[in-house]
């Protein structure tokens, strides 16, 4: 067993070992580019007896299944041992949305994930995304079959389904042209985590228990009709994601941005906007001073033709984190003074001050950070306030 200076893992007290194996499931469920996590995180319990019976606590309560092979093997798998269904807490599933039209005019899933989900008695969270891998006798039944056709979520939680989840977070990961209608048949009550992505088509939906909600590269147009107030009445967020993520992804507007605050947003204490560009800066100057409240404050800023309000003389006195970038649309031409004016202030008032700053990350014009030594200037201030600070873009980085 490897080992740093002579000390091996189960030479850590047991309580240690356990949040060890948890942060190796947590590092290995990240999401990037939208591909979904292998089951390779069970390898560890080859270890050793001793880290098998240990670390199977924290693992068995997840599993990725990414086509029909993983599908097929673990409905085997569930044949010798039926009580690991009922340990599954969070699942990562790949849904390619096929039903089947039967001769009695019924529509049943084509494939036997849903066999699977229908087990999972106890699941919380549940992830979707593409498949990328199919079985050989996939491409071909459904390329010579003209009774196949897409449904997604009907594909994973059919109507004549007993058992569906009350799950508590959903998440799409899904790509750009995949189309999706969420809570066709899933219960919306319990969710509070909600995560919206592809060609997504959202009706309006009970989600009285829903705290996080995330849009990320939606292509339906759908949505730039919708008014968060009304999609979302019953509902009280405390972080709010929106990233467009595709050139022909949702853009959020100001009436949007208004929409949100005048409802479901009103107290967000996390508001992250990447690639921005319809926003106005007077929209986010008002945003900020109508949230007190704010934490987590991200922003990736296109200027097009204007940046005439400095809205970091808006942020209020709670925030803990602010990363900002500004850039401009290709077509357009940079805003140096009214950017330069947002440096000043931003080293004025956060970086100088003693206040509850700790993280602060951005991104400006190369021309404006090498203005004065501004740079080293602001490392130096960061180190001295003791101040997490991150020059450079930072967007691809944030977690959505």
């Amino acid at each position: 067993m490897s080992t740093l200076q002579g000390l091996s893992l189960l030479d850590i007290p047991f309580d240690v070992r356990i949040v060890v194996y948890e942060a190796i499931l947590a590092d290995h469920q990240c999401v990037k580019r939208n591909r979904q996590p292998s089951n390779a995180h069970i390898r560890i319990l080859h270890t050793c007896r001793q880290i098998f019976y240990e670390a199977r606590l924290v693992f068995h309560k997840y599993v990725s299944l990414r086509n029909d092979w993983d599908v097929d093997h673990y409905l085997t798998y569930l044949d010798s041992e039926p009580e690991a269904a009922g340990k599954i807490r969070w699942a990562d599933v790949a849904n390619d949305g096929r039903v089947l039209d039967t001769a009695h005019g019924q529509v049943g899933p084509a494939s036997r994930l849903y066999l699977v989900l229908g087990m999972f008695v106890s699941l919380e969270k549940l992830r979707v995304f593409n498949v990328r891998h199919y079985h050989p006798h996939t491409i071909s039944s459904s390329a010579t079959d003209p009774r196949y056709r897409l449904n997604f979520e009907v594909a994973m939680f059919p109507v004549a389904m007993g058992h569906k989840p009350l799950l508590q977070a959903y998440e799409l990961h899904l790509d750009p042209s995949t189309r999706a209608n969420p809570f066709q048949t899933l219960p919306s009550n319990h969710i509070r985590s909600l995560r919206l992505s592809g060609d997504c088509h959202f009706k309006k939906t009970p989600l009285p228990a829903l705290r996080h909600l995330t849009i990320q590269s939606v292509t339906s147009n759908a949505f730039d009709q919708i008014r968060f107030d009304t999609s979302f009445p019953d509902c009280q967020l405390d972080s709010f994601i929106h990233a467009q993520g595709h050139r022909l992804g949702f853009e959020i507007r100001n009436i949007h941005l208004e929409s949100l605050l005048a409802g479901p947003g009103s107290r967000l204490r996390k508001l992250v906007l990447l690639g921005s560009s319809r926003l106005s800066s007077a929209a986010i100057a008002s945003c900020l001073r109508s949230l007190p409240t704010l934490e987590y404050f991200a922003l990736c800023l296109v200027t097009v033709n204007e940046l005439r309000e400095n809205f970091i003389l808006a942020l209020g006195p709670s925030l803990q984190v602010l990363k900002l970038q500004i850039t401009h649309a290709w077509y357009a031409v940079p805003l140096f003074e009214e950017e330069r004016i947002i440096c000043d202030t931003l080293e004025e008032r956060i970086l100088l001050r003693h206040s509850s700053h700790k993280v602060v990350h951005v991104s400006f014009h190369g021309q404006l950070m090498a203005e004065d030594g501004r740079q080293d200037r602001w490392k130096n201030i960061a180190a001295t306030q003791h101040l997490s600070l991150k020059i450079g873009p930072w967007e691809d980085e944030e977690e959505t």
